[in-house]
């Protein structure tokens, strides 16, 4: 007997699906990689963005999720430190003048890199906690018990759709970027308007947190 009913897991794949293809800071860091530094880029991206899924997955199921937002110097420490975090990571990307046509310095260092960004970016996100305790939740059924095995379920099924999501955008942008290498500086501008969406975006987080303090 499963634990969790096709019908849960049919309905989470349907409703991760809608969140996973409104364009977090992870994605749009993949994106841009993709397109300012090619396909590869932006898998690396990618893997370290599914990465940190994976420790918000570990987190909760120990309950160190629950600790975090019921602490409130710990949640304000997350809150307030992985939103300046995406601030510093928008900023980088914003002011990246790295073109296609363009070498990177050393191949190890930018895996560790890209793979480090997109961990992180993922990993402080405020927004991931609050997922990991409002969303997933509500698929747990108490009454067929071992909620723990069941959040592990629904973890695994939500990196695969992740996967499933991000890396067709990330080859398409890679397709993009292929296409658009006669124009190099082109990628800059859309290293821009990334940076850009990723800084407005944490700069919500912030925003949206200091007025409830308020």
């Amino acid at each position: 007997m499963m634990i969790i009913d096709f019908s849960t897991l049919g309905l989470f794949a349907i409703s991760a699906a809608a969140l996973t293809l409104i364009p977090g800071a992870d994605m749009l860091c993949a994106l841009s990689n993709a397109v300012s530094q090619g396909t590869r880029a932006g898998l690396i991206t990618v893997c370290g963005a599914v990465t940190g899924v994976i420790f918000h997955i570990v987190f909760a199921i120990a309950g160190l999720t629950a600790l975090i937002s019921s602490t409130p110097v710990l949640y304000e420490l997350f809150v307030v430190g992985g939103a300046l975090y995406i601030i510093w990571v928008g900023v980088s990307i914003f002011i990246n003048k790295n073109t296609l046509s363009l070498e990177s310095n050393s191949a190890q260092k930018t895996i560790k890199k890209l793979y480090s960004q997109g961990l992180l970016t993922n990993l402080l996100n405020p927004k991931a906690i609050i997922f990991m305790l409002a969303f997933i939740p509500q698929f747990i059924h108490v009454d067929a018990g071992k909620p723990s095995q069941q959040m592990l379920m629904l973890g695994i099924e939500l990196i695969i759709i992740m996967l499933l999501i991000e890396i067709p955008l990330v080859l398409l942008a890679g397709k993009i970027a292929e296409n658009i290498k006669l124009y190099p500086a082109l990628s800059i501008y859309i290293n821009r308007t990334f940076g850009g969406i990723i800084l407005t975006l944490a700069i919500t987080i912030l925003f949206s947190h200091i007025c409830q303090r308020v």
